[in-house]
């Protein structure tokens, strides 16, 4: 594996320790591509990976870990390239930029929690941790086919709840997780996050370009001075509503789960979540789709929204542009048939 350079600029750093770390993971190996309303062309990884730089240059008071996992690409049509790259800022400077081979193992994160052992936290004793995924749809069941260069390999949520796991090691949390993917806010991936980070902002429906904002983490010594991350962590989700209900006609959800306070509608709800993916795993694509939780009279229990904040806002047009409320919670379910959908809609306007 090559390593590449320490800027002297960063020898000095030692003396002032971040009080923050952050670990970002960009899924770069998929179509990405978007177009601007003014019709340019954006590869949308790329533009996240440039977010994460500017954070991690702007933020003098973090360390952050890079991990953008690239697609496979061949010289001369033959010979690998490395399809993962790695970079390590310290204060705001970089201090490690390295290629590596994301491999084909048994977990899908080895190789960059193998490159985040090698350069340690020198964060203080307590600093605020954070992580960020960015990428398409963590699948419940299989989740074959998420790279398109490599199609052999899986991504589902078990999996990545134990990359999360071996990030954490067996005493730590991560203090705020923003999972930057559709359909993040299942009651199984919010559940299967839960023993490894405090707070979760994510999207319970489908995500716009599948990309949150980052500038505010840029700022998060002037906007959280206090490492009041819930606080921070509710901010931010607003800001990132704003945007999104500015920029698209579609239905807009963005959540922020308290890990501590949802454990117990997740506790009660976790096996019968469990059977229903049981029951669907098999099905014939197009066969199974994502609703409001609110939908499926089973899920709709005491404490439902307990320890959720939801910012919705209806699509501009379409059937569900009259829906005003959403629970927080997106369930999967086989497709049910119109008529089925109209009599659960009373349910839903009474909830509170």
């Amino acid at each position: 594996m090559p390593t590449d350079f320490i800027t002297a600029a960063d020898k000095n750093l030692k003396a002032a320790p971040p009080r923050s770390s952050m670990v970002f993971i960009i899924h770069g190996d998929a179509d990405y591509t978007y177009h601007t309303p003014d019709g340019q062309e954006r590869q949308a990884d790329r533009r996240t990976l440039q977010g994460a730089r500017n954070v991690a240059r702007q933020n003098k008071e973090a360390e952050v870990y890079i991990f953008h996992q690239r697609p496979a690409q061949y010289r001369f049509f033959v010979v690998p390239i490395p399809d993962g790259e790695f970079l390590l800022y310290r204060n705001g400077a970089i201090v490690q930029r390295d290629t590596y081979w994301r491999g084909d193992g048994s977990s899908r994160f080895d190789a960059e929690v193998e490159l985040y052992r090698q350069f340690p936290t020198e964060c203080q004793t307590n600093p605020a941790r954070f992580f960020f995924y960015f990428g398409h749809e963590i699948s419940e069941f299989d989740g074959a086919g998420y790279d398109e260069s490599h199609p052999e390999r899986t991504c589902n949520v078990r999996e990545f709840s134990e990359g999360l796991r071996k990030f954490t090691g067996d005493s730590l949390k991560f203090d705020l997780l923003v999972l930057s993917t559709c359909f993040g806010g299942t009651p199984y991936t919010i559940g299967a996050l839960g023993p490894y980070t405090r707070t979760v902002v994510a999207s319970p429906d489908n995500l716009h370009l599948s990309y949150f904002d980052l500038q505010a983490f840029a700022r998060l010594g002037e906007l959280a001075p206090d490492n009041d991350i819930p606080r921070f962590a509710a901010s931010y989700a607003r800001h990132t509503f704003n945007r999104l209900a500015q920029e698209v006609q579609t239905a807009v959800t963005v959540a922020v789960y308290d890990m501590h306070r949802s454990r117990d509608y997740l506790s009660t709800v976790e096996r019968l979540y469990a059977r229903r993916l049981s029951e669907l795993q098999d099905s014939p694509p197009g066969s199974v789709e994502y609703v409001d939780c609110s939908e499926e009279k089973a899920f709709v229990l005491p404490g439902m929204r307990d320890g959720v904040t939801i910012l919705f806002r209806p699509a501009i047009f379409g059937r569900s542009k009259s829906t005003r409320i959403h629970s927080g919670w997106q369930c999967c379910r086989a497709v049910q048939p119109p008529d089925t959908i109209c009599s659960d809609s009373s349910e839903k306007r009474d909830m509170k």
